[in-house]
């Protein structure tokens, strides 16, 4: 199948204003995400298609004219002939916040806690980016956790990167809609913009922001009004810098929020520093016991990859309904001193610190050949771990990315493929860091920690 120029390698997603899939470009073989006007028809029924022509073409324009590290790049734009519907293309990214956190259509159930440092980076990132964005008067309208992708980045965190614009607001534009048409996600959008979406300006996209950081630092949606007794639970010590902040950044009156972007940020710096001196208060004083008793070494997980369908791996794999392990695997670790880590509890020898960048699947076999053919560490039998190899290396801790020690593993490179399959073109992977599993496209790039037995 193609659209115009583009070779379509499936479906990423549909909404009411059209859907996106995942293309290949001609000549280079790029992969991109092409987005196509293709209405319900309730939808241009209640706006008719011209408007939606001038939404869709105003969309492409408004990303296309912001160049930010925190906003997705528009590469093509085509409004469309009789027999080829409009379309653009802009970066494709595996990875977006809404599947990190877990989170589903039903929105109101529980979503995984991300900790405290990776929800400030990820906040900070999309307030960076919304800065960009009020400067030139455009206001997003629609800022919720699946419109916050991911890039794999070899430097650390991933890069955030805010797409979507399908119902942004330009500066002095009276849109197009109709009276009482719904513009913005549920418990995400600012109560002014339920009521009013034409009254919308930045501290409306802020309010978005408090919500989604208030998710991932405790995987709930906030109360109405805002109650800090939760996260004060979850971070001690910290209730009246959790009050100030987020009775600000939720307040229902736009007046008596973050003003700007930058202001939201700097409070948001603020807790940060105290954050980490709490953090690093606690990690001198905490008495750190070792155990010097080895734990009783266990049965070795299955080494031969399966496939297994999205029914059914939760089961096969142990998982939780947020895709975490039910069970925490004892671990003895040990640094061997040849750039491999011993698991003295399974006889699983690991690469220490795996591939420098990451890799789509088919590229993550190949690392394993070259591991092979030079006979890493002394070692020919070097294979991709199955999903129960890796879930032998999660950190059995609550709160993911809060450590005080460093572990023997890169943290950074934190989500690694495994061997086992989903589907001929999807594999699982899993998140270390995070301790959670998943499942992405072969064509996705992911870290590769290769191991032997």
């Amino acid at each position: 199948m193609h659209i115009g120029r583009y070779e379509i390698r499936g479906l990423l997603g549909r909404g009411g204003m059209g859907a996106v899939y995942k293309a290949l470009m001609p000549i280079t073989g790029r992969i991109v995400a092409l987005k196509v006007l293709k209405p319900s028809d309730m939808l241009e029924a209640i706006v008719g298609p011209d408007a939606l022509t001038d939404m869709f073409a105003k969309e492409a324009i408004t990303m296309a004219r912001i160049s930010h590290p925190n906003v997705a790049s528009i590469l093509d734009v085509d409004m469309g002939t009789p027999t080829v519907p409009p379309h653009f293309t802009m970066e494709y990214f595996c990875g977006n916040l809404g599947v990190l956190m877990g989170e589903t259509y039903e929105v109101e159930k529980n979503s995984r806690r991300l900790g405290f440092t990776a929800s400030l980076h990820i906040a900070r990132a999309m307030l960076q980016g919304l800065d960009r964005l009020h400067f030139e008067g455009i206001v997003h309208r629609d800022i919720k956790p699946f419109n916050v992708m991911l890039a794999e980045d070899q430097d650390g965190p991933g890069r955030v990167k805010l797409i979507d614009f399908g119902l942004s607001k330009l500066r002095g534009e009276t849109p197009a809609g109709h009276t009482g048409m719904v513009i913005g996600s549920p418990y995400y959008t600012a109560p002014e913009q339920e009521a009013a979406p034409e009254t919308a300006d930045a501290r409306s996209d802020l309010y978005s922001v408090g919500v989604t950081l208030y998710r991932m630092l405790t995987g709930d949606l906030p109360s109405t009004p805002f109650d800090a007794a939760l996260l004060a639970e979850m971070y001690p010590g910290f209730d009246s810098l959790w009050a100030s902040f987020f009775t600000q950044a939720l307040a229902a009156d736009p007046t008596d929020r973050f003003p700007d972007a930058t202001r939201m940020i700097r409070a948001l710096d603020a807790l940060e520093s105290a954050w980490l001196a709490h953090k690093e208060a606690i990690c001198l004083a905490t008495d750190l016991l070792l155990d010097l008793d080895a734990p009783a070494a266990q049965p070795s997980p299955r080494q031969q990859p399966v496939k297994v369908s999205l029914k059914k791996a939760q089961a096969l794999f142990d998982l939780d309904t947020l895709w975490r392990p039910n069970q925490s695997a004892p671990n003895d670790f040990q640094d061997l001193d040849n750039q491999t880590i011993l698991n003295r509890t399974t006889g699983h020898i690991w690469e220490k610190h795996g591939t420098r960048y990451p890799l789509t699947w088919q590229h993550a076999h190949a690392h394993v050949r070259r591991l092979n053919h030079h006979q890493f560490a002394g070692h020919s039998n070097w294979r991709l771990p199955t999903i129960p190899e890796l879930l032998t290396i999660f950190s059995p801790q609550t709160t993911p990315g809060e450590r005080c020690l460093q572990p023997l593993f890169d943290p950074q490179k934190a989500r690694l493929w495994s061997a086992d399959t989903k589907a001929f073109t999807a594999a699982w992977y899993a998140d270390a860091e995070m301790g959670f599993v998943w499942w992405q496209d072969l064509t996705c790039r992911f870290f590769v920690r290769a191991v032997c037995q």
